[in-house]
Order: C-alpha cells, then sequence, then structure tokens
C-alpha cells in the first residue's frame, strides 16, 4: 500500500484535524533544548498539528508496527524487524516516555537519521487514539477488565480520554487479580479506601490528574482503574506538582489502582490497531517494551 493512501486512512478514521495541536506540542520546546534539528525529519503538516505522519521515510508499506512509547530499544528492534523492507510504525506516543525515571524524551537525531536511513515512516495518534469513540486506549482497557460502558469522561483535547461502565459488584482483591492478566502485566498499584467494585471510571495511561477524578466521583464511580494515578517521573513540571497530587490521592474517596502506564495503553496496540491494520490488506506486529513500569 502507498503510504500516502495509508496516511489519509489513518487520518480521516482519527479524525486527526479535529484536534488542537497543543498536543504534545511539547515535543518541540524538548527537541530544541536537546539540540535535536525536529523539524529537518519531521513532516510539515506534523510540525503543524503534532499528531499523524511524524516521519515520512518510504513511498510504501510492507509492515506495519505499533508500539507505545518510541525508546530507543524499540525502534532499534523495528530496524531489526525490518530487515531492510519499507515499515511503518504506528504509536500512541512520539516520545519516549521513562515513567518512572526521567519523564518525556525526544528522539535522538541519530535515531532519527537511523530511521530515514532504514525507510521507516512513524506515524503517531496521542489525543486522537485517547478520544477515538470506538478503537482508543480506555476502550481497550474497559473491555480486558470486563466493564460494561455507558458513557464517557475525562475531559482532554476537545474529546473524551476516559469511559465509565459497570461490572457485576465484585471485592476489590478479585477485580484487582483479573487485572493481573488482563493488561499483561504482573504489577498493579493500589490506592483503596473501600473494599468492593461496581462502578467504574476507566481512563488509560497517566492519569494522575485530580481534576479527572472528581468528575469519576460526582458521577457514582466508586473505582477509578487507569495506568498511574501517581507523578512517579522527575523534571520540573513533575516536581512542582507532584505534593499536590499525592495529598489530593491520600484523600481521595475512590479505589485507585494503576496497571502502568505502559501496559494500559498497549492494549488497544496489541489487539485492536493490529487488526485495522489487517482489514486493509497489512500485516502488522506489536513491538514491545521489556519493562512495564520503567
Amino acid at each position: 500500500m502507498k503510504t500516502s493512501d495509508l496516511v489519509s486512512r489513518l487520518d480521516a478514521f482519527f479524525r486527526v484535524d479535529d484536534y488542537p495541536s497543543d498536543d504534545f506540542a511539547e515535543i518541540e520546546v524538548f527537541s530544541r533544548e536537546a539540540g535535536i534539528p525536529l523539524e529537518e525529519y519531521a513532516t510539515a503538516d506534523f510540525m503543524r498539528r503534532h499528531n499523524g505522519l511524524m516521519l515520512g521515510n518510504c513511498q510504501d508499506v510492507e509492515q506495519v508496527y505499533t508500539l507505545v512509547f518510541p525508546s530507543d530499544e524499540v525502534l532499534a528492534e523495528v530496524v531489526r524487524r525490518a530487515e531492510g523492507r519499507p515499515g511503518f510504525v504506528f504509536t500512541h506516543h512520539h516520545m519516549d516516555f521513562e515513567t518512572s525515571d526521567r519523564g518525556l524524551i525526544p528522539m535522538g537525531e541519530a535515531l532519527l537519521l537511523r530511521l530515514r536511513e532504514a525507510g521507516i515512516s512513524l506515524y503517531s495518534a496521542h489525543a486522537p487514539l485517547d478520544c477515538h469513540d470506538t478503537i482508543s486506549t480506555s476502550r481497550s482497557l474497559a473491555r480486558a477488565a470486563g466493564v460494561r460502558i455507558d458513557g464517557v469522561c475525562a475531559a482532554y483535547h476537545g474529546g473524551q480520554a476516559g469511559v465509565i461502565g459497570s461490572i457485576d459488584e465484585t471485592p476489590l482483591d478479585a477485580f484487582v487479580e483479573h487485572l493481573r492478566s488482563a493488561p499483561e502485566v504482573e504489577r498493579v498499584d493500589t490506592h483503596a479506601p473501600g473494599d468492593r467494585v461496581a462502578r467504574v471510571a476507566v481512563v488509560a495511561g497517566g492519569a494522575a490528574f485530580p481534576p479527572l477524578m472528581p468528575d469519576a466521583i460526582d458521577r457514582g464511580c466508586d473505582t477509578y482503574l487507569t495506568g498511574d494515578f501517581r507523578v512517579r517521573h522527575g523534571g520540573p513540571w513533575a516536581d512542582e506538582h507532584r505534593p499536590q497530587f499525592d495529598a489530593f490521592i491520600e484523600t481521595a474517596p475512590i479505589n485507585l489502582i494503576g496497571g502502568s502506564h505502559y501496559a494500559t495503553e498497549a492494549l488497544v496496540l496489541r489487539h485492536e490497531m493490529l487488526g485495522w491494520f489487517n482489514s486493509l490488506g497489512l500485516p502488522a506486529d506489536f513491538v514491545s517494551q521489556e519493562d512495564a513500569w520503567r
């Protein structure tokens, strides 16, 4: 398939032009501070809207690779698997994210050059994948958790990044044990003032934002399922806001469950998105990272 045709289909399906350009606009600041000439590698459309085709390095697509964070290790594995054939990366994030260490990390120029030389394009859908009304990070997590969706929540860049629904009332411990297998991660973090689960707000990824949690509480949820409800990473923004977030968490009258930023967002990329590309006749593989909580 022509790369241009695939990009047009993705843009239309995820309604990329409907989202504001401030979604991950900080990639320009991070790249500039790191001395990375992003504009020499990224497409003009990406520099304008910060979603969509970021790297247009091949005219045709033979193989698609889906992933959560474009780390050096994960993209090196993409290059290895491609074996010199034209490749197309579909990623949720267009910067790496060490959720328990350094935080956001832009792709270095050496990596950008390597992808160009390898003929591997890269397409990113951040808010468009979080907020889509059929294929989204939170919808996939809710399905895996057995939550029957009946509403949306978590306003985010003009869309709704979360969903709300119910399960047959169950002990919290049993619900958490189910999650250990559903998101395919052994470690599940909890802050649990209650011991039962029935009404659940699901916001995949890093949802450590106090304004999102009261919305779930006001709408009758007893549990808030996310990737990470704490700010663990470093950086000036995190250091400034962490005390506020931690104080809120300690008094929040709702069960908080975290399955890791990575694992909760990986589900849609492991499953629904592979099927989406397969429906176009394109083979697609998910490329995983080793540590879900890194």
